[in-house]
């Protein structure tokens, strides 16, 4: 099968208010034609019906419901078992995905033989200080241990029998030790095409420490536009 003509499933599970169109215009935005993408509700007082209002403008979409008492590697495993392409792609709900997103990390499969890919050197933005930063730099472009938990896809034949752990925190970083156990290859890409969003309200999932953020990272510079600087088609050799 030609590699254009491979499909991606999306699976996006939220347990916060205000996301739903951001989830969807990160998904319309994908400029990948054979994709789906499958929500997990992951919050009782969410409202469903708003949710599939939505799904029903928009092809190739598909929405549940778990209640919140089920944990986030639960919810994500549910998506799997539900997907119908041979890829997996694990995105977050308030980050940013540009449109050559997919089809970077699937040149990436075809032409590296990987089983994970994502990245591990990624720009970050602080919506309030506008301040674009570049994390963990110089860890592009090869084979590594793990990559950052929100651009993590997969062959579906990975996740199958690497599955999620029933946890809610770290459950990315679980899944990507026991991919390495299992002896499946992880392929860091670049750094374009992604963008770890930072707002500040505290409700992040994951809550690390303002100076840890820092010391991992380097400044690029403050910006209004910072998709302009990080949207990028890339292709590798």
């Amino acid at each position: 099968m030609p590699e254009e003509n491979k499909g991606v499933s999306i699976i996006v599970s939220t347990n916060k208010e205000g996301f739903l169109e951001n989830i969807f215009s990160n998904f319309e935005n994908q400029n990948w034609e054979t994709k789906e993408l499958i929500i997990i509700l992951n919050k009782d007082s969410l409202i469903l019906e708003d949710w599939v209002n939505k799904a029903e403008q928009t092809e190739h979409v598909t929405v549940y419901q778990l209640p919140q008492s089920v944990s986030l590697g639960e919810c994500l495993n549910f998506g799997v078992n539900r997907a119908k392409y041979e890829y997996i792609a694990k995105f977050d709900d308030d980050d940013y995905y540009g449109p050559f997103y997919l089809t970077e990390a699937m040149n990436i499969f075809n032409k590296k033989n990987a089983d994970v890919v994502g990245k591990r050197t990624y720009y970050m933005y602080n919506s309030l200080t506008k301040e674009l930063r570049l994390r963990f730099p110089r860890r592009e472009h090869r084979f590594i241990s793990k990559v950052h938990g929100g651009t993590i896809m997969a062959k579906k034949e990975v996740v199958s029998k690497v599955r999620f752990a029933n946890i809610s925190l770290g459950e990315d970083v679980n899944f990507l030790y026991r991919c390495r156990q299992q002896g499946f290859k992880i392929y860091s890409t670049s750094r374009y095409n992604y963008t770890y969003i930072r707002r500040g309200d505290g409700t992040h999932t994951w809550k690390p420490k303002l100076q840890y953020l820092k010391a991992t990272s380097v400044r690029i510079r403050t910006t209004n536009d910072f998709k302009a600087h990080v949207n990028k088609y890339y292709d590798t050799d």
